[in-house]
């Protein structure tokens, strides 16, 4: 996976996680365009897989999924949504993405800070 030029000069920063849940692709954050106060990711997120339960206590998160079909849960309620569709996280909320389905999804998110603080949350199987 190659991540995308979108801004002429601005770095990118790419996370895979492929043995697990997908990838990260960060496009804008406070580390690749310093003082933008706000991070967009473009992430993919594996068949069958979902990524890691957690929260962020100092902005807001927006998803919004590109391609797929796949069920975000935000405070253990779950919203099913497909591609166009969007799911707003507020600050402090439990959120996870999981996919169900045989095809890679893709979402783009947006934060409402530039240097996002993440808290894992331990989920129980």
């Amino acid at each position: 996976m190659q991540p995308t030029l979108h801004a002429p000069g601005h770095a990118r920063k790419l996370e895979v996680h492929p043995e697990t849940w997908g990838a990260m692709c960060w496009l804008v954050e406070d580390r690749l365009v310093p003082g933008a106060d706000v991070s967009v990711a473009r992430m993919t997120i594996n068949a069958e897989a979902v990524s890691p339960t957690h929260r962020h206590p100092n902005c807001n998160e927006t998803i919004v999924l590109l391609s797929g079909t796949v069920t975000c849960i935000v405070d253990d309620r779950e919203y099913p949504i497909e591609a166009g569709d969007a799911v707003f996280v507020p600050r402090g909320s439990a959120h996870a993405i999981r996919n169900e389905t045989s095809q890679a999804a893709v979402a783009m998110l947006t934060y409402s800070a530039g240097a996002r603080v993440y808290e894992s949350i331990e989920t129980r199987e």
